[in-house]
């Protein structure tokens, strides 16, 4: 049995409202993103080269919180135009009631919420862990990248100046490296063959190692100075935090935080999980909601529909942290949110068709029938 024209009509309507308002918001967060992309590249903080790669993985990571909201605006601007063009009313007369809408919902929001659930709790952590990689790889070595042979360069990782004569053919390593830098009131003077920058895994620190050169120590101006050669050498230009505190947890696989016991692992598997959760309460609200009449403006609903929004992310947010704080317990956590926006979606409907004056007035014809 197929589709019928009127399921069919709606899903197109409603699919591009949504996919409009869905280009704008990932416009509008991309958008911002960049802005601080391009300042940190401007400033010398991020290699120009990179800013659209590191654009790509947050475009990615931020569509599963980005699309709930842009299906649940689209859903209002489409039947709100159906409303106003007294469409919704030509097919009421027709018997097209609620559950028509909600079946046209059903058949594009079921695949949409399949779709969400991967992003929130796969491709979206991915693309936070290797965004937040690549950001912190290009940032531990753009001064390197931006260094010019045959120049002293004012280094504020090593505390001194840098000089290199050229790099591999490879662009890996330095070649001809001079560092002069300073240590509990002395200078020191490093001169290698080649030099490369490590990161230990450890604890994040940032190393210069340098390879095959000589090291001189002393105060300008007298004549004490100690000389040494070496094989390998490392000096620390930049001191960092351990890989496990670095990792941010919007990053983290899902079935790690599934595994944790820690609160603010919990809070965040049940945030992963609001999202396709999102997509079915907001269209729940969303049919009762977009009815208006004929005289209302073009986007009379669209700002209620906006705050609606606003107040059930900030409940969540509010919520994240309550769990974190422990306020919350965790089998209870997000979900009273969730259960409170779907219990007044189908009051709100109820109220709207008429059925709960319905069962008031089947409840009172039987009390005056008993009383007679």
């Amino acid at each position: 049995m197929g589709i019928a024209i009127v399921t069919r009509y709606l899903i197109r309507e409603i699919a591009q409202a949504w996919l409009a308002v869905t280009a704008v918001l990932v416009a509008v967060l991309f958008t911002n993103r960049l802005v601080r992309y391009l300042g940190d590249a401007a400033s010398g903080a991020l290699p120009g080269d990179i800013v659209m790669q590191l654009m790509g993985y947050k475009a990615l990571s931020y569509m599963a919180l980005a699309i709930p909201g842009s299906f649940f605006l689209g859903i209002i601007l489409a039947l709100g135009r159906l409303y106003r063009d007294s469409e919704m009313a030509a097919l009421g007369a027709c018997g097209v009631g609620p559950g028509t809408l909600y079946r046209a919902l059903f058949l594009l929001a079921a695949p949409l919420t399949l779709v969400i659930a991967w992003m929130a709790l796969d491709m979206g952590p991915w693309a936070a862990r290797e965004g937040d990689a690549a950001e912190e790889l290009a940032r531990e070595t753009v001064e390197i990248q931006a260094i010019r042979p045959g120049r002293f360069i004012e280094s504020s990782r090593a505390d001194g100046m840098f000089y290199i004569e050229g790099f591999s053919d490879d662009g890996e390593r330095m070649q001809d490296v001079f560092l002069q830098t300073r240590q509990g009131g002395e200078q020191i003077l490093l001169a290698a063959d080649e030099g490369y920058v490590e990161t230990d895994p450890d604890t994040g620190d940032q190393y210069l190692v340098l390879l095959d050169g000589h090291r001189y120590d002393g105060v300008p101006g007298q004549a004490q100075w100690r000389q040494y050669r070496y094989q390998v050498h490392g000096v620390r230009i930049t001191e960092g935090e351990p890989p496990a505190l670095r990792v941010n947890r919007d990053g983290k696989p899902t079935a790690e935080l599934w595994r944790s016991d820690d609160l603010r692992d919990r809070s965040e598997l049940q945030w992963r999980l609001s999202m396709p959760i999102m997509v079915v309460t907001l269209g729940l609200m969303a049919i009762p909601l977009s009815r208006s009449s004929p005289r209302d403006g073009r986007y009379g609903r669209l700002l209620l529909a906006v705050l609606v929004y606003a107040i059930y992310s900030n409940g969540l947010t509010v919520s994240q942290g309550a769990l974190e704080d422990g306020t919350l317990p965790p089998w209870l956590g997000l979900w009273p949110v969730h259960a409170l926006v779907a219990v007044l979606a189908l009051l709100w409907l109820a109220r709207q068709y008429g059925l709960l004056r319905r069962k008031r007035r089947g409840a009172g014809m039987r009390g005056r029938d008993a009383d007679s």
